[in-house]
């Protein structure tokens, strides 16, 4: 009995590039690491941040009632301009957002996110006025 298996690949070219310059068919280049060119673009997903944070809390005073719309809004910001200004490809990201009142009195963030800790990375920015602060994380 002969067992004949056609190769029908639905990965696309850039994402199955030659190894050494010569090209496969058996399908085992694929990356599971980006390239240099590809890597999570920290300084530009800071300004982003930055960006959000400034349109939307630059005139707001703390409102316990409006904190969790307001976190949603931040999240959602950051996620979409990521996603539609900067195209990474390959790329998925965690945007976490903390935002409380300023009362005076001191507070520690913690945060860690690495699966991979050579490619994994995270930005965090922080906006402070006199009555409430907020601090985005976006892990990618």
């Amino acid at each position: 009995m002969e067992i004949k298996v056609e190769k029908d690949s639905d990965i696309p070219p850039e994402d199955n590039p030659p190894v050494n310059g010569v090209a496969s068919d058996d399908g085992n280049t694929f990356r599971i690491r980006p390239t240099l060119e590809n890597s999570f673009q920290t300084s530009k997903v800071k300004e982003i941040i930055k960006e959000c944070l400034n349109n939307i809390l630059a005139d707001k005073t703390y409102s316990k009632p409006q904190v969790t719309a307001w976190t949603k809004q931040i999240a959602d910001d950051v996620n979409n301009k990521i996603m539609s200004d900067l195209k990474m490809k390959r790329f998925k990201h965690v945007v976490q957002v903390f935002l409380g009142q300023q009362l005076g009195a001191g507070c520690k963030y913690i945060s860690r996110c690495r699966w991979d800790a050579e490619c994994d990375c995270q930005v965090s920015d922080v906006f402070a006025n006199s009555s409430l602060f907020c601090i985005v994380t976006v892990f990618g």
